[in-house]
């Protein structure tokens, strides 16, 4: 007779489930941006400067490259039950460069979305590339899904004391008193804004607090209730002497 589950363990069935949801959530973000890049340049080709496709092609080249560490990365963590993220792929890097990669495969993604990318960097921050363009990649994601048709999205970069923060500022209804909470706890999910999107697995957030909690950051919620639109901020602790930088915004 089988033996039922140990307290505080899942059921094969059920690790087995959640496992593929977390695989077809992790790869959704970078497809889109991908697919974006090839339509745009299957069906502008002749609109496009030789520059501006040479542009889409990097882009379409890195996400291929994020889709291939994504599925090593899950692959690796099939037996497991945590979120991978590991400190050997860790290298000292500018997240501001990060958060403008994040915020042009953003704007392939979401072409219905201006995407304003304000960027104030060196932030020099010793992390896992991969896992802070999933952490920015969710707060992009769920700031267009989130939002009215043409709502404007806000992405900034700038250093805070001895951290760096990156932020996703969006146009949306704003996350209610109620669920402000819950809604980074697995498997949570807010209602739709609309019939044409599913609301998510309710991983995402999830995902993204442990991936910042795992390179001793922090991921909250900043804007004050009953406030329009959504704020989530990613606070990262600087490298030692990272000098104070100008910006960039576009």
């Amino acid at each position: 007779m089988p033996h039922p589950p140990l307290p505080g363990k899942q059921p094969p069935g059920e690790h087995a489930e959640e496992l593929l949801a977390m695989v077809a959530h992790e790869l959704r973000q970078p497809l889109t941006a991908l697919r974006g890049a090839l339509m745009t340049l299957q069906h502008r080709t002749q609109a496009l400067s030789g520059a501006q496709q040479q542009e889409l092609l990097g882009m379409a080249n890195r996400q291929g490259e994020q889709l291939q560490r994504l599925l090593d990365q899950l692959l690796a963590a099939a037996s497991t039950d945590h979120v991978p993220t590991h400190s050997a792929r860790r290298s000292l890097l500018d997240v501001a460069a990060l958060a403008e990669e994040a915020g042009q495969a953003a704007r392939l993604a979401h072409p219905n979305h201006p995407i304003t990318i304000e960027a104030a960097g060196p932030l020099l921050v010793r992390v896992d590339p991969l896992a802070i363009s999933r952490i920015l990649g969710n707060l992009l994601d769920n700031a267009a899904a989130y939002s009215p048709q043409g709502a404007a999205i806000r992405l900034t970069a700038r250093r805070a004391g001895v951290h760096a923060l990156l932020a996703v500022q969006d146009q949306g209804p704003g996350i209610p008193l109620a669920d402000r909470d819950r809604i980074f706890q697995r498997h949570v999910r807010l209602n739709p804004p609309s019939a044409n999107h599913s609301g998510g697995l309710g991983l995402g957030l999830y995902i993204a607090r442990r991936l910042a909690t795992a390179h001793r950051g922090q991921l909250q919620l900043s804007d004050p209730p009953g406030s329009p639109g959504a704020r989530f901020e990613l606070r990262l602790p600087l490298a030692a002497g990272t000098p104070c930088g100008g910006g960039s915004s576009r």
